[in-house]
This record gives structure tokens, sequence and C-alpha cells, in this order.
């Protein structure tokens, strides 16, 4: 199984997830290198997805 890089094709869409985890950042959920590879073209599809889990379970707590 290969990780593929997040491209999401919409820019709507890229810039709104890219708002979701400058947030998270922002509010210390995560880490801020997790924005800079989302920035830079570095984030899998699949480490997205683990991201978006963990700032949601850690937002509920």
């Amino acid at each position: 199984m290969t990780n593929t890089n997040w491209n999401p094709g919409s820019p709507a869409m890229k810039t709104e997830t890219e708002n979701y985890i400058a947030q998270a950042v922002k509010n210390g959920i995560i880490q801020e290198s997790h924005l800079k590879d989302l920035q830079n073209g570095t984030m899998t599809t699949d480490r997205l997805m683990g991201l978006y889990i963990t700032i949601q379970q850690r937002k509920n707590k």
C-alpha cells in the first residue's frame, strides 16, 4: 500500500482544510508541523484522516 499525497482538486476544499488544521494548531490541539506539511504538499491522505480523528477526539475531552 502506498501513501498518496493529499490533493483535493478543489481550491475551496484545500482552503477549508487548511483553516481547520490551522485552528487546531492555534488551539494547541496538534503541532504546527502538520500545517506546514499540508501547505507544502507532503501531507498524505491517510495522515490527514488520522489528524481529523485526533482533533475530534481531543476537542471532545
